[in-house]
Parts: C-alpha cells; structure tokens; sequence
C-alpha cells in the first residue's frame, strides 16, 4: 500500500486545504453523475480517488493508521466534511464498503450499482475484513443483482434498477427504424486480445445484417480518442462489407440516447443491455465470445437455459438470423409475454429514481426513520 501510496502522491495534485463540510458526500469524481446533478440542491461535496488529487491535512490524519491502507485516508477525510450521508456508485470498490467499520459513526452509508455484477468475487471469501463488509443501504438493479451482492456486503437493499435507465421513460413503442439497430460495443482497447476471439461473431452479424437489409449504429465503448480510434479500426476490419455507423461514447448519455432510436439492441453482456431491457426495449443478448458462454451467460446470475426467444449461447449466422427475425417481428404483446416475467427478476425500472431520491432527501431533511 505504501508504494502505491508514494506513486499516487508523486503523480497527483496535492490539496493544503481542509475538505468543506457538507451534509452530502459522493465520493468518486469518475461515477459521481448522475447523482450530482440529482441532489446539486443540496450542495453536495465530491471526493477525488482516481488520482485527481490528494488532500495532504486528510493524509496526515491518516498516517497513524495507515495499517489500514486506503480506508484510513477514507475516514480522515469523511471526518473533515462531516456529512450526515455519503454516495457511491463505485460499487466494485471494496474498501468503500468499509466506510461502516468504526463503531458509533453518526454518518449513513449508501451504495448504488454501477454495473452488471455477475459473480461472488472470489478474493472475498477469505478475507479477514469481511464483518466490515457493511453499509446502511444498497441500491441495486434487482432481485438478482441482491443475491450477489448479499453474499458479502450486509446492507439493507432497494431493488431499483439502474439509475442513469431511470431518467427514461420505459418504452412502450413498437418497431423504428426498422432499417437501424444499436449494437453495443464493450469492447476495451487494453484487452484487445480477449476481445478479438468474438470476431467471428461479428462477421457473421454483418453477413446477416446484409441479408436483412439492415444498418448497424455501433454504440462505442471507449471515451477517449486514442481508445476511440482503436475500436473503430476493430469494427472496420470485422464489419467490412455491411452498412454500419461507428457512434463514439462521447459523453454519459450518448449510448442511452443512441438505443432509445433503435427499433432493437444487440449485445453480449454489457449493463446496458440490461439496461435496456428494463426500459422495456427489445434486445438480443448473444454470447459471442468463447469465454464468456458460461461465466456471461444470459441472465446470469439466474439460469434461463442456452436459447430462448431473444437470447442464444450459439453465435452462428443461424442463430443470429432467428434473434433479428424474431427482435424485427414480434408483436409488443408478444415481447411483453416473453420478455417481462424475464426483465422484472433482472432490472427492475424507477422511472425518476423517485427510490433514492425519498430515501436522500429523508436522510439530509432528517424526516428518515433511522434504522
């Protein structure tokens, strides 16, 4: 921990002034929206721990536990704001699951999920912190988003959904743009290598989207230009031959309004299939690459078998054709008897995030029944 410490202190902008006190504090600049925007009424503070900067008086404060790593740089810094509630939606981060440790803290705790968590990571299961593994609330996708979590983090949960899909109305419409579909990229330029053994897939999408007549808008992955750049040079390769439109990831909402266009999306297992789901569009989920027909498998945590009407383990031109015939075809009554009893258990949909925004707003104005 130390050396990391020495690297992230050599590299980053260091801080001389006392953290402001604030009622809110969201802690993480990188996922900090869209709650800032949400509760920017209440003048929340935020917390840089991506390198952005380092508070030297918090880190101080720190030092006489700095067996404690990075939960004690946590603490002193919390101590400084004083905020009656802080928010996260770092949710994979384990240390911000610790915020709870010291005993007698007057503070709440809330976690929101970030992304599609399929697994009980591993590494937990034999660490000593596991009791501190603990906050007030947990506001996650779904019921099956809880039965992961819960395996480690003890919180009281609220099956929300996703609260950036929340923003928008659940859609009710049929078929547009016939001619256009999303598909949803994850791909990551710096594990090119894993990504390239799904390549077949997407030639095969391409040959069968020329069949259908079909336009391909790729929602890209990667924000940055160089990324960006890479992941083009990806899709031109494997798409060559097919109508298609590259849509980078500009900013945090430019794949959710590039979907809400879509008559349909196609993906592997990227949360905003998921997402996308819970706002009630049609979606094809395909596990194209050979690693992850298991271990991303549709639905999983919960098992709904290797085919069923909008999903397959079986990425070949055949399979492909039968999700893009039934996506273009179905009726909406259809999809809703297909897909509904399916999306409820997966992502559930808050439109307006009226969930969190109660529980916040009971916390800050004190009208909240503590438990």
């Amino acid at each position: 921990f130390l050396l990391r410490a020495f690297k992230y202190f050599r590299s980053t902008k260091r801080v001389w002034r006392r953290p402001p006190r604030a009622d809110l504090l969201i802690i993480d600049r990188g996922t900090a929206s869209p709650l800032d925007e949400m509760f920017v009424h209440h003048n929340p503070h935020i917390m840089d721990i991506r390198g952005e900067s380092v508070n030297m008086l918090a880190l101080f404060r720190a030092l006489p536990k700095i067996h404690l790593g990075a939960v004690a740089y946590l603490e002193a810094y919390i101590d400084f704001v004083a905020p009656k509630l802080i928010l996260s939606r770092t949710d994979n981060n384990h240390t911000l699951w610790q915020l709870k440790r010291r005993p007698n803290v007057t503070y709440k705790v809330a976690l929101i999920q970030n992304g599609w968590r399929l697994n009980n990571p591993n590494s937990l299961s034999v660490r000593n912190e596991f009791d501190d593994y603990k906050v007030d609330y947990a506001f996650v996708f779904s019921n099956a988003s809880k039965s992961i979590f819960s395996l480690n983090l003890r919180a009281n949960y609220f099956e929300c959904g996703s609260i950036k899909a929340n923003e928008f109305v659940k859609s009710v419409e049929g078929v547009k743009e016939r001619q256009k579909f999303t598909l949803i990229s994850s791909f990551r330029n710096s594990k090119h290598e894993n990504y390239s053994s799904g390549i077949s897939f997407v030639t095969n999408l391409a040959c069968v989207s020329r069949k259908y007549g079909l336009t391909i808008r790729l929602a890209g992955s990667e924000s940055n230009e160089s990324g960006s750049k890479a992941e083009k040079f990806f899709y031109d390769e494997c798409l060559a031959g097919c109508e298609w439109e590259f849509h980078r990831r500009v900013t945090a909402w430019s794949s959710y309004e590039l979907v809400k266009k879509s008559p349909f999306v196609i993906v592997e297992s990227s949360s905003l299939g998921y997402e996308c789901l819970g706002m009630g569009m049609r979606v094809g989920f395909i596990a194209f690459r050979p690693q992850h027909r298991q271990d991303r498998r549709f639905g999983k945590p919960l098992e709904f078998g290797e085919k069923g009407p909008f999903w397959t383990n079986d990425p070949s031109e055949e399979e492909i054709g039968r999700i893009l015939d039934y996506l273009l075809n179905v009726s909406d009554e259809q999809w809703e008897r297909d897909s509904g009893w399916i999306r409820d258990q997966l992502m559930v949909h808050d439109y307006g995030n009226t969930k969190i925004r109660a529980y916040v707003e009971g916390v800050l104005t004190d009208s909240l029944e503590s438990k």
